[in-house]
């Protein structure tokens, strides 16, 4: 099969006079092994790493901090986390990850419920 990922991506910006828009219309995916992993995981304030043992081939990452206070940063274990991202209380983050990297992250000052659906390549 193909095509078995539908995604769409908008965001809009108002602030004051200044306006920006941006919308990747609807695109259309290629998932090359049927699987897929998600939950909701408490997300310390020490690193800790994401570990999906039921997906061979990481791809798709979407992740949601249901925390109304406080951030989580994230990024690859490089002996040591390398900060490369920060999702806000309530924000989101969708990106594909490489496979074969340790997926680091940790909460800024107190643990943060953290979503996730994780789509094998």
């Amino acid at each position: 099969m193909a095509n078995e990922i539908t995604m769409s991506v908008s965001l809009s910006l108002l602030n004051g006079l200044f306006k920006a828009s941006e919308s990747s219309g609807a695109i259309q995916i290629d998932q090359s092994t049927l699987g897929a992993a998600s939950g909701l995981v408490t997300v310390g304030t020490s690193e800790e790493t994401l570990s999906f043992t039921d997906i061979t081939t990481e791809g798709l990452l979407i992740l949601q901090n249901t925390d109304s206070t406080n951030y989580v940063t994230y990024g690859p274990d490089s002996t040591g986390m390398v900060d490369f991202g920060r999702i806000k209380p309530g924000e989101w983050a969708l990106f594909r990850l490489e496979p074969g990297i340790t997926f680091v992250w940790k909460a800024n000052t107190a643990a943060c419920k953290v979503k996730y659906l994780l789509l094998e390549n």
